[in-house]
């Protein structure tokens, strides 16, 4: 006889036959525990198999406008699987199929906007600029030598936007810092970086001026009139159930956190000034994995 209702956690609850509950796991995830025996017996295994990227960004870079997508995709994932193979272990590089997208997202946008240049420089382009801005210091000799190898003899200049990198450089002026070609440069990256992906990570060490290029380009939003509006906070000085929310045990009521809050509020001012919540503090998988869906452009 199947019951209808049962005891969970010293709550009766009614059972519908159409729920399925679905666990999704990566062995060896940071942040991550294994799934007791126990549980796994109860459950029915589905193993996935890794897929053919080759063939997903041939299609993706068809369905931009390339011609030649089948030569191109090659030497994108020869670009990719070489990274992940010769440059050094970093925990913020990604050569999976997310950082695959993303690439291809902008490579699509740069050919529509230059129509007479040859596809093999134009994805060239999007693959360097791209990625240069998460490469680290020492290892940027090594992916510029291999994307010369793949693509021989190209050449081919950033696209740069002259009246917003003067702007930027007189919006670091303003906040009485130096307007040095790195930092400028750093500035401009982190911009196109936001109009690609809406959730950026600027990473470094203390002191290497993180904060600053975050207020640059918010002052630079500033002077061009874009009225930014910006809201920080601190992670790690709050639980996980002040930061997101939680559901009161006695009166089953939703109760909205910090970050929660914060987010309501900016999703109801209805105008296109950028946005930002700025989350400062220390990567720990304790809060981020809770944001995972939330930074994850795969929608």
């Amino acid at each position: 006889m199947k019951k209808e209702r049962f005891f969970f956690d010293d709550v009766e609850i009614k059972i519908t036959p159409t729920v399925g509950l679905f666990i999704t796991m990566n062995p060896g995830y940071a942040g991550r525990t294994e799934l007791p025996e126990n549980l796994k017996a109860l459950f029915r295994p589905c193993a996935m198999v890794v897929p053919d990227f080759e063939l997903i960004a041939e299609i993706m870079l068809v369905a931009e406008g390339y011609i030649d997508a089948r030569i191109l995709a090659r030497k994108f994932l020869t670009l990719y699987t070489l990274c992940k193979e010769l440059l050094s272990k970093q925990d913020h590089y990604d050569w999976g199929l997310r950082a695959i997208k993303s690439v291809l997202v902008v490579a699509g946008s740069l050919k529509r906007g230059d129509r007479g240049r040859p596809e093999d420089q134009v994805l060239m382009r999007a693959l360097r600029d791209f990625n240069t801005p998460k490469i680290v210091t020492d290892d940027v000799p090594i992916f510029m030598g291999l994307i010369g190898d793949l693509f021989p003899a190209l050449d081919v200049p950033r696209k740069r936007d002259m009246d917003f990198e003067a702007c930027v450089k007189q919006s670091v002026l303003d906040l009485g810092l130096q307007a040095e070609d790195g930092f400028v440069l750093k500035v401009v990256q982190l911009e196109e970086l936001i109009h690609v992906r809406h959730s950026v990570f600027v990473i470094g060490n203390a002191g290497t001026g993180k904060s600053k290029i975050l207020r640059s380009l918010n002052r630079t939003y500033q002077n061009m009139k874009k009225k930014p509006l910006w809201q920080d906070l601190n992670p790690k000085a709050v639980t996980n159930d002040e930061l997101f929310g939680y559901i009161n045990p006695a009166t089953r009521e939703w109760k909205d956190g910090l970050f929660s809050c914060i987010m309501r509020d900016l999703a109801n001012i209805s105008n296109e000034s950028p946005k930002w919540i700025v989350l400062d503090g220390d990567i720990d998988p304790m809060w981020i994995e809770s944001l995972n869906t939330v930074m994850d452009d795969n929608k």
